[in-house]
């Protein structure tokens, strides 16, 4: 017999033993495989319900997740459309706040230019009440040289009306006199001298006190001018009160600043008083 089929032979009694051991293993196995089957179909029944189960909750939230996302895309298109809308109005502001940055500008501009303005205004105006203040400064100064013509023209009319009464009590003096005069027919006065004006500068001064002369009963008038004032015996002095002529005196005695005078003529109506105006001839 050939080595080959020797070995044939011996493999194939291998493999019967094999398989005799395969049988009673299979036969011993069968039920726990047929079980571990039946266990397997249910897992995989199970596994497939839970997948389907799995499949129709993925559905589930994938049909969410889609909506969230056409939510999220429409929300997205919202977002962009207001982002376009505030980079409209962004550059809208942008253009306003620049427009009011050159009308500030153009404010600054004009303050400046009425400033400077302003200050040539004030400085017009200062010119103005300087000018207006010395004007005023004259003005008072013709009111003061005003007010004082008119109390010198004042002085001097009361002064020419008392001149005037003087001059007529004089020519009625004068009048008297020469009747006077023809009645006494060449006759001596018994006077030490006539009475006279006094030349030279105006005397003033003013009554101190009326008295009478107790011997003659006449009234005696004492003023407050006297030697020291040039003012001598004899001397006329004029009283006045006012615009009015009051009284025609004649000095009957003197002292350094003082006189004593008798009354020569009267005004009607009037009588000399303390505090009146004596003058040694009327005008200037």
């Amino acid at each position: 017999m050939h080595i080959l089929t020797k070995v044939f032979i011996v493999f194939a009694a291998v493999l019967s033993l094999v398989l005799a051991a395969l049988t009673m293993a299979y036969s011993v196995n069968a039920d726990a495989i047929v079980s571990k089957y039946n266990d397997a179909q249910q897992e995989a029944a199970t596994a497939k319900a839970k997948q389907q189960a799995a499949t129709a909750e993925y559905a589930d939230a994938a049909a969410v997740a889609t909506q969230q996302i056409h939510g999220l895309q429409l929300m997205l298109s919202d977002i962009a459309a207001r982002n376009a809308s505030l980079v409209t109005e962004n550059a809208s502001l942008t253009a306003s706040v620049q427009a009011e940055r050159n009308r500030a500008d153009a404010v600054e501009n004009q303050i400046g230019d009425s400033l400077q303005t302003t200050k040539a205004q004030a400085s017009v105006i200062e010119s103005f009440r300087q000018e207006l203040s010395s004007l005023r400064e004259s003005e008072l100064g013709l009111r003061r040289a005003s007010l004082e013509l008119e109390d010198r023209v004042n002085d001097l009319a009361s002064q020419n009306d008392v001149f005037n009464a003087t001059i007529r009590a004089l020519r009625e003096q004068l009048a008297s006199a020469q009747r006077a005069a023809e009645l006494a027919m060449g006759g001596v006065s018994g006077a030490e001298g006539s009475p006279y004006e006094a030349s030279g500068p105006v005397i003033r001064g003013r009554v101190t006190q009326v008295s009478v002369d107790p011997a003659s009963g006449q009234p005696l008038i004492e003023v407050d001018i006297g030697s020291n004032d040039r003012v001598s015996e004899n001397m006329q002095l004029h009283v006045g009160r006012g615009q009015n002529f009051v009284a025609t005196l004649v000095v009957v005695r003197t002292d350094l600043q003082s006189a004593v005078a008798r009354v020569s003529l009267t005004n009607a109506g009037s009588s000399i008083q303390p505090g009146d105006l004596v003058v040694s001839r009327f005008g200037r």
